[in-house]
């Protein structure tokens, strides 16, 4: 099993990369805020914001309905987080975990109303 040079990089590779890539910029940032040379704090009600892109962007490019579903979950665990960390209508991580129940939830439903090939595939495994 040779890597032929010419063989175009599958989903999983491009994505291995891009989290590799991720990993080395976050370690970065740390590495320079635990030095002085950074003020992270400053960042520290931002950071959910960029969970949230993840998903925005996963739902951008979804090419069926549990991709979709997964971005949606990305972009309310952003929002939940957010709301948490702030204390947004009286929330906080001890209140408001059930949410993240509900939202799992709702997003299983929804793969398996809209997608019901994919939801049968898993009981065959």
């Amino acid at each position: 099993m040779q890597n032929d040079p010419r063989q175009k990089p599958g989903k999983g590779q491009i994505q291995s990369v891009w989290a590799g890539l991720i990993l080395i910029v976050l370690g970065g940032l740390f590495f320079a805020d635990n030095r002085g040379w950074l003020d992270l704090r400053k960042l520290q009600t931002f950071w959910p914001a960029i969970i949230g892109l993840l998903g925005l962007g996963q739902m951008l490019g979804a090419r069926n309905t549990e991709q979709l579903c997964r971005g949606g979950l990305l972009v309310f665990v952003s929002a939940w987080l957010y709301a948490s960390l702030e204390h947004v209508w009286g929330l906080n991580f001890y209140n408001s975990w059930p949410l993240l129940l509900i939202a799992v939830g709702l997003s299983k439903v929804i793969t398996g109303v809209f997608h019901p090939s994919q939801a049968g595939a898993d009981k065959d495994r």
